[in-house]
């Protein structure tokens, strides 16, 4: 070997640990006594020639071993005495030093002996290196430097003994020797190492396959398990012997096979799915399988590993369920129809059949959810549930999307139009037959109807958004007709679009200044004296001309521009009132305005009006607030008490549309309006229905009971107005047959001045 590489393959051995040390010190204590023994005999066999010379030799040789030996007993009995690195120098030193005696046999006494005892100098120096391979063999560096320092001098002694027979052989053969034992220790401390770093390897992959928290098990070309640990048979529930020996070709389950055979030509493979043991049990496995060689890279086997996911996969079919499944009811949830309705537009049947969509509302459930309470409306919604599915066959689906509202899916009915729209007839109408009987819930029998919106799914329509908005239009419109049930057509669509853009545009109609106030004078019915007015808003739009307030005010409620709506309406005709006060042309008793009840649950709203009032120096009884009967029921919690505090402070309120709310008495029991107005559907008939101004004397009798003043609204000719006033000469109305509304000039222009 070149000394040049050898040299760089020592480096590898420049750190020794403490067990190498341990060891130097165990072996040392063995061969310093045959060290001993070595050294007496060489003292006998020269003790002749050199004499007293040896003898000194000799003694400084058996100190320096017994000190080694008393360290070598120390090291043993008390280890921690030194550091590691202390006791390793101490032994270098020592072991140098003896190296260094038993050289001067080759440097000093070889010279002073002839040449038969040259040779056993000679013989001496070569056992006692090849000798101290076996102590000295922890580490290959102290070896190294020991075998040198005694075989060095020798070497070059020889090369100069000319009285010597084949002394210059001699040298050179010491030199191959020397490399010779070098590479020689090299070569089995290398040895060792990889031996250790192999025993090391097959230790950990054996504790990793004993204790490795998968079931892991190996198998020959044969597909033959030779081996498999605990974990792999506390998994399956099978014994060892179950195990070892069997071939995997006769497996119950076959899924996981074509894996297991592909990892030993094609790589690493992977099964994850379902997989049913030996026993019978079902398993969710992660299996990962590989291939392993021999020394000549030569594929003998393979090697699974098993980890099982059961509860996992259990515990994401449960969560999938639940995410797309109603918690109440069992149904597809929202998320799950979306689904459901994804794959039925994907599915190659809809490319030429007709689906029909039912999207249904219960009428009466929110009435039975406030009043009955939430258990009683969970209970309605099983029982409405239990009875669809009662109705459905297997291929229909139903889902719940929330509240009261569900959706049913007839799938593929029919290639022809006609037919699907009979089999929704159909349909629909058995529907509508399961809310006939009572819904008997916690012994009450309670009896619900439903809104059914309906959509023909047509062929090959894969825009699921607009089927969804198309059955929501469609439900909105059954509820609004007489039999609950209407079909999406483009109309609707057209409609919404409609609303949708009217809506946008009163977001910015008090911004582009297009309200407008009417007012219509409300008079005496005996001599139509002018007493006071209504304001009414009109809206000025650039594209359908003069609207209406029931055109807007309904689209202003549920996009939440009420609020804005109503002030503008305050401030102007607090404007227009102090306008008229200050040019002395006031001549009413007050303007009334409608506020919505919903307006009073806004925060200070007496201080805010009160406020007006005060900004434009008017009194609290120029102004009337009129209340629609129909608000003032769905807030009257939330708003009596604004009502009492606006009274308090001296404003005038009044129930607009009286009549209509079929609660009127109580509230007129429990609260002191200044003006009672009645509705114009209780006069339009009064000509030809005796009982209608029959029920409007009652009212009448009602109102003066409780002592308010009454207007009468809608009064358009003259029957009307002499039949009124036959039943009270004291009323007050307004209507066509005085005057119409009229725009705030007009109004000032005419009555005014």
């Amino acid at each position: 070997m070149n000394l040049k590489i050898l040299s760089s393959k020592l480096k590898e051995f420049q750190n020794i640990d403490d067990s190498a040390i341990t060891t130097l010190y165990t072996l040392s204590s063995r061969s310093l006594l045959v060290l001993i023994a070595l050294a007496a005999l060489t003292t006998v066999a020269l003790y002749p020639v050199l004499q007293s010379s040896i003898i000194i030799w000799f003694l400084s040789l058996v100190i320096l071993t017994g000190y080694r030996l008393y360290s070598a007993y120390t090291f043993k009995q008390d280890p921690e005495k030194y550091s590691m690195s202390v006791w390793y120098k101490k032994f270098i030193l020592t072991a140098v030093i003896t190296a260094l005696i038993f050289s001067a046999l080759g440097f000093i006494f070889i010279h002073q002996v002839d040449y038969y005892y040259q040779l056993y100098i000679l013989a001496v120096l070569v056992g006692l290196s090849s000798g101290s391979i076996v102590s000295l063999s922890p580490d290959i560096r102290v070896y190294i430097a020991y075998a040198t320092i005694l075989l060095f001098p020798l070497t070059t002694t020889l090369l100069f003994l000319d009285n010597t027979p084949l002394h210059i052989i001699l040298a050179i053969s010491l030199i191959l020797y020397f490399i010779a034992q070098v590479t020689t220790i090299y070569k089995i401390n290398t040895q060792k190492n990889e031996f250790n770093i192999l025993q090391s390897e097959h230790m950990l992959l054996d504790s990793l396959f004993k204790n490795a928290p998968l079931g892991v098990f190996a198998y020959n070309k044969d597909l033959e398990v030779v081996e498999c640990n605990e974990q792999f048979q506390t998994l399956f529930n099978h014994d060892r012997e179950q195990i070892i020996g069997m071939n995997l070709n006769n497996l119950l389950d076959s899924r996981v096979l074509g894996s297991l055979q592909n990892a030993l030509t094609q790589g690493p493979q992977f099964y994850k799915g379902h997989y049913t043991s030996l026993k019978g049990e079902e398993f969710w496995i992660d299996a990962k399988a590989f291939s392993f060689t021999d020394t000549t890279n030569r594929i003998v086997g393979g090697v699974g590993m098993i980890e099982d996911k059961t509860r996992e996969q259990t515990a994401l079919t449960e969560l999938e369920y639940m995410a797309q499944h109603d918690v109440l009811t069992g149904l597809l949830n929202r998320r799950g129809f979306k689904n459901n309705i994804e794959d039925l537009v994907n599915d190659t049947k809809h490319k030429t059949f007709f689906s029909i969509l039912f999207y249904l509302d219960l009428n009466q459930f929110k009435s039975i959810n406030d009043s009955l309470g939430h258990a009683v409306g969970d209970d309605v919604l099983l029982a409405v549930s239990k009875r669809l599915l009662e109705l459905l066959d297997k291929d229909c689906i139903v889902s719940r999307l929330g509240g009261d509202e569900f959706i049913i899916i007839l799938p593929y009915t029919s290639e022809d139009n006609t037919m699907a729209n009979k089999v929704a007839r159909e349909f629909s109408q058995q529907i509508q037959n399961i809310f006939r009987e009572p819904f008997i819930i916690q012994e009450m029998h309670l009896h619900i109807k439903s809104s059914i919106g309906i959509v023909l799914i047509e062929p090959g329509y894969t825009n699921t958004e607009e089927i969804i908005r198309h059955a929501d239009l469609s439900m909105y419109q059954a509820k609004i007709s007489n039999n609950h049930v209407s079909y999406y057509d483009s109309s609707l669509d057209k409609q919404q679009k409609e609303i949708f853009h009217l809506q946008h545009d009163l977001a910015y109609a008090i911004e582009k200044n297009q309200f407008d106030l009417y007012y219509q004078p409300i008079v005496t019915i005996k001599e139509d004296t002018l007493c006071s007015a209504e304001a009414l808003i009109r809206w000025e739009h650039p594209e359908k001309g003069l609207l209406s307030p029931e055109d807007f005010i309904p689209l202003a409620i549920k996009a939440g521009l009420l609020s804005q709506i109503t002030w503008w309406v305050v401030d102007s005709v607090c404007q227009h009132v102090a306008q008229w006060k200050k040019e002395n042309q006031w001549k009413l008793e007050y303007v009334s305005i409608n506020v919505n009840a919903q307006q009073f649950i806004e925060n200070n709203f007496v201080i805010e009006f009160l406020r007006k009032l005060e900004e434009y120096g008017l009194d609290t009884n120029d102004i009337m607030i009129e209340i629609t009967e129909r608000s003032l029921i769905d807030n009257f919690d939330n708003t009596q008490y604004v009502i009492n505090d606006l009274r308090s402070k001296g404003v005038k309120c009044a129930i607009d549309d009286f009549g209509i709310g079929y609660s009127s008495l109580s509230y007129l029991k429990k609260l002191s309006f200044h003006t009672l107005k009645i509705d114009r559907a209780f006069i339009k008939d009064i000509e030809f229905n005796p009982k209608e101004l029959h029920l409007v004397s009652t009212i009448l009798d009602i109102g003066r009971q409780f002592n308010y003043n009454i207007v009468i609204e809608g009064i358009e000719d003259r029957n009307q107005k002499e039949l009124l006033l036959g039943l009270d000469n004291k009323l007050r109305y307004q209507g066509y047959h005085f005057s119409k509304p009229l725009h705030a000039k007009e109004f000032r222009q005419k009555f005014l001045k």
